[in-house]
């Protein structure tokens, strides 16, 4: 015989997958002879059942997935991740349910109505709730469901299974050194930072990042400003800060993938200095090739979800242990680039 499949075991039985499955199943319901006949057809053929299939015969694993975005094409980007990651496991029996809530609209009480909830699933996926004024929900939520893991936005005060992220720092470096390479001529080295919301882990440790990378290649942080991930707010504020800074400044960087307001107020009013964007959305991507900005950050929100997924089932079903936190690659973005990403 060729190599040995659940199937190809079942066909040579003349018996159902399901069937084959449950007889390498403890609890698995088939007669003591079957089991015994397919037992002995595994040891003769040398068949080592795979883990995976054993699924076959179990009833549907289910996974809550919430997701906090402010965000839409950020939140198009996990549900794509998520998509693919299912297309590859669908045949173990799996179902997920995704909730989507932005921290603008919804209060927390909302938040743990739905973690609430997916407490009984057997895995839950949470993205965007690295505030503080999650923490011990989310920690109450990890004791009676140990398989919680968080996504980009990370709260490192949550007690999870395992995290699904960019590495902020390794961003923050990239950044600092281009436009420490931008800069190499100038005298001065002023650089107004952007970030996203501080109140997030993220951020946070993404400003901290960006101003030691600065302190390492002679820049100075000139002014740090929470955009606080608000499109609205931003473009509510992006002319007084301009105005305010703008001859003082020789370099920028925004940490968060909300940049449209930067981009659209540096292509208005002729900012001709260079600017480091942050994630490879169309909109982005468009300014880049506009020569507007010089440069963005890649991230893979997309992946980093799919690795969740991915990660997380494979735990249920097999008991893996992945690293406590799953990075994706950050690659530094330019106009000469920038086609591999479309």
């Amino acid at each position: 015989m060729s190599k040995l499949t659940i199937y190809t075991l079942a066909k040579e039985l003349n018996m159902t997958p399901s069937m084959i499955s449950r007889a390498f199943s403890p609890n698995g319901k088939i007669s003591k002879e079957k089991r015994e006949i397919i037992l002995e057809a595994a040891n003769k053929y040398g068949f080592t059942p795979n883990i995976f299939a054993s699924r076959l015969s179990m009833k549907n694993m289910r996974i809550g997935i919430l997701i906090n975005s402010r965000f839409a094409v950020n939140t198009d980007k996990m549900i794509a991740g998520i998509e693919n990651a299912y297309e590859k496991l669908k045949d173990y029996k799996i179902q997920y349910d995704i909730k989507i809530m932005n921290s603008l609209e919804n209060t927390v009480e909302d938040y743990f109505e739905v973690l609430n909830e997916y407490k009984k699933y057997n895995g839950i996926i949470v993205a965007g709730m690295s505030s503080e004024k999650y923490t011990n929900m989310l920690n109450e939520v990890c004791k009676e469901n140990p398989n919680v893991v968080q996504v980009q936005a990370i709260n490192k005060s949550v007690d999870c299974l395992f995290t699904s992220k960019h590495n902020e720092e390794t961003s923050s470096y990239l950044a600092a050194e281009f436009l420490h390479n931008c800069l190499k001529s100038k005298e001065r080295k002023n650089i107004l930072l952007f970030t996203g919301d501080k109140d997030s882990a993220l951020h946070s440790a993404a400003e901290k990042a960006f101003e030691n990378a600065c302190q390492e290649f002679g820049l100075c942080v000139l002014k740090s400003i929470d955009m606080k991930d608000d499109e609205k707010y931003f473009s509510e504020i992006i002319s007084d800060i301009f105005e305010k800074y703008i001859k003082e400044t020789d370099g920028i960087y925004i940490t968060s993938g909300i940049s449209s307001p930067l981009c659209i107020y540096a292509d208005e009013n002729n900012i001709d200095v260079p600017i480091v964007s942050f994630d490879t959305y169309e909109d982005i991507k468009k300014y880049l090739k506009k020569g507007v900005i010089s440069a963005t950050i890649a991230q893979n929100v997309e992946k980093q979800m799919e690795n969740a997924f991915e990660y997380l089932v494979k735990h249920i079903i097999t008991g893996y242990v992945s690293p406590k936190t799953v990075y994706t690659d950050v690659q530094l973005v330019l106009k000469s680039n920038i086609h591999q990403f479309d």
